[in-house]
């Protein structure tokens, strides 16, 4: 019965809110009562799928430059990349390549001939502290680092 009623398409902006919903439940710490857990995970993996299509297109389509544009903005306007950069150990390693594909393409993204990526990164210069910190951990080191080096392609980020 869930499946016999589809809803209508989400634009990118819901897709990026509930995304952070999903990484907010993520981040807090395991309840063993949360039965619905693995259900939330899988969602989050599917959404930050969904995330990169928008972004990078797929076989049958470019990217739309409005959806990037869209997406790119609420993904920066509540600290989205802080919750994907914390909770990026919790997810399969799929979830992990797109969640770094994402973030890559992101850095670059224009959004009224402006760089939102800069703007955001230099008001949270600790991202790159947590960035740094991730080399640490063998399993997240691929991904983090390549996080760090799309970061620091901003010339103000870099200094």
């Amino acid at each position: 019965m869930k499946g016999l009623f589809k809803s209508k398409s989400r634009t990118p902006a819901d897709v990026v809110r509930q995304t952070r919903d999903l990484l907010i439940s993520a981040d807090r710490s395991p309840d063993p009562r949360d039965t619905k857990r693995e259900e939330k995970m899988a969602e989050l993996c599917r959404n930050i799928r969904e995330m990169k299509s928008v972004l990078y297109g797929s076989s049958e389509a470019e990217p739309v430059p409005e959806a990037c544009a869209q997406l790119t903005q609420e993904f920066f306007r509540e600290n989205t990349l802080r919750l994907l950069i914390s909770c990026l150990p919790k997810l399969n390693l799929e979830a992990r390549k797109d969640a770094t594909q994402v973030v890559a393409n992101l850095q670059r993204q224009q959004v009224n001939s402006r760089l939102i990526a800069s703007d955001y990164l230099e008001a949270n210069f600790d991202l790159l502290d947590i960035l740094v910190v991730g080399y640490d951990n063998t399993d997240m080191a691929l991904h983090y680092g390549s996080m760090l080096r799309e970061c620091i392609r901003h010339q103000s980020v870099a200094r």
